[in-house]
């Protein structure tokens, strides 16, 4: 009996084995995960456009968009790893609550890729810190509040931008070896109030400081008055020898034209570059605008040149481009358009040649890596720390310079190397003009 029941039970264990190793019968055994695969973007590469280009700040935003094109054309790169470049276009009107706005449309309806923009530094503030929240590169074109590039923001890109203390960094030495010894040693700082006016008076205020100068007048004013004469006036009273102004493009022009009225006599008038570069600054202050001198970003005469995409390009021919296409001359503001898009391109053409794929993060990384001849000259961006205590993150230093307006013409006087007229001082007292 017991023999039968070992056989029944050997059997039914060969049955059981047997059943396991038919086709189908198998135990399940789970399939090894499969590596997700990274989703390549097939459509265009879009390029997200922040500027105000209607309202009161329009001339600024126009030009830089004008200039923007201008480089897109010249270089003629139209698609890139196969995908076409598309510009997407926002205007913000000048309006910090409209850039914001703007922004988050680009980074999230429109889903932008990168977004060049970027003037006034109230729109440029909003701007990056919309940037860095949503993880969008945001090249700055013009906004050169100092605190942009300060905080840290690693989706944030000083482009061919200047920080608003460094504008003067080349009028200094002007100040040290013409000014000074001709006679300055008293000055009237005023300033529109906004972030770019403080923040580029706290810088002038500590070099005249340094230097010994006096502030006889050193307070902000509202850029969008119709009447600057009590503020002028006031200024007269205080008697400086010079005359330190940080404006827009129409309070610039009205500060010249009632300046002139007031008979307000001064060794020397330097503007901040800002509206005082501009070509419209002429055409509204009219004969005042002569012997103003200010400080400005770039150059025509600048000897910058260089290769891009296959196609050599001068500083030079940008200035006559622009001029012939558009019927206006350009200034820094044009300039620093212009070679923003230089630098967006070149880092989609560097992130091709490396076989990536073109996204908001490699595009990122490219411009970490930015070192390129511009027409603002060589742009890097860098972490550094200047003299003032000021740490800037992925933050390029341009050449700057000074200009006078003289005969109506804007003559670029310093540096001595890039001058294309001697400077005017002192300036000839308004009765004698």
């Amino acid at each position: 009996m017991k023999k039968v029941k070992l056989g029944l039970l050997l059997g039914l264990v060969v049955v059981l084995v047997a059943a396991f190793a038919l086709p189908g019968c198998a135990p399940e055994v789970a399939p090894p995960e499969e590596e997700e695969e990274e989703e390549v973007p097939t459509g265009p590469i879009k390029i997200g456009i922040n500027f105000p280009l209607t309202g009161a700040k329009a001339n600024f935003g126009t030009m830089d968009w004008l200039s923007i094109q201008l480089a897109y054309a010249k270089f003629g790169v139209e698609e890139v790893g196969g995908r076409p470049i598309r510009f997407v276009i926002e205007d913000n009107r000048g309006d910090p609550a409209t850039a914001k706005s703007a922004f988050e449309k680009l980074a999230t309806l429109d889903e932008a890729d990168v977004v060049l923009g970027g003037y006034t530094s109230s729109c440029g503030v909003v701007q990056a810190a919309a940037a860095n929240d949503l993880k969008v590169p945001f090249l700055i074109c013009n906004s050169s509040k100092d605190a942009i590039t300060m905080e840290g923001w690693e989706w944030v890109f000083s482009g061919a931008r200047v920080p608003a203390s460094h504008y003067g960094d080349n009028m200094w030495p002007m100040i040290d070896e013409v000014l000074m010894p001709g006679g300055v040693s008293k000055v009237a700082l005023f300033y529109e109030m906004t972030d770019w006016g403080t923040s580029s008076a706290e810088a002038l205020r500590a070099n005249f400081e340094a230097r010994g100068i006096e502030l006889v007048y050193d307070e902000p004013y509202d850029s969008d008055a119709i009447d600057l004469k009590p503020m002028l006036a006031a200024v007269k009273a205080a008697k400086p020898d010079m005359i330190m102004a940080v404006s827009y493009l129409m309070d610039a022009s009205l500060i010249a034209r009632q300046a002139g009225e007031l008979r307000l006599n001064v060794l020397c008038f330097m503007g901040q570059a800002g509206g005082y570069t501009m070509p419209e600054f002429v055409v509204n202050a009219g004969e005042n605008a002569n012997y103003i001198l200010t400080t400005a970003l770039w150059s025509p005469f600048a000897p910058w040149e260089g290769e891009l995409a296959g196609v050599k390009w001068t500083n030079q021919e940008y200035y006559e481009g622009y001029l012939g296409s558009y019927g206006a001359e350009p200034d820094y503001h044009g300039a620093q358009g212009f070679a923003q898009w230089m630098i967006c391109l070149d880092a989609l053409l560097r992130i091709d040649a490396a076989g990536e794929t073109i996204n908001r993060e490699t595009i990122r990384e490219a411009l970490t890596e930015t070192k390129l001849m511009t027409t603002m000259g060589l742009i890097e961006h860098k972490d550094w720390c200047d003299d003032m205590g000021h740490c800037y993150t992925n933050q390029g230093l341009p050449v700057t310079y000074v200009t006078q307006w003289q005969n109506l013409v804007q003559e670029w006087v310093w540096p001595v190397e890039a001058k294309s007229a001697d400077y005017i001082f002192p300036v000839p007292k308004w009765e004698e003009r």
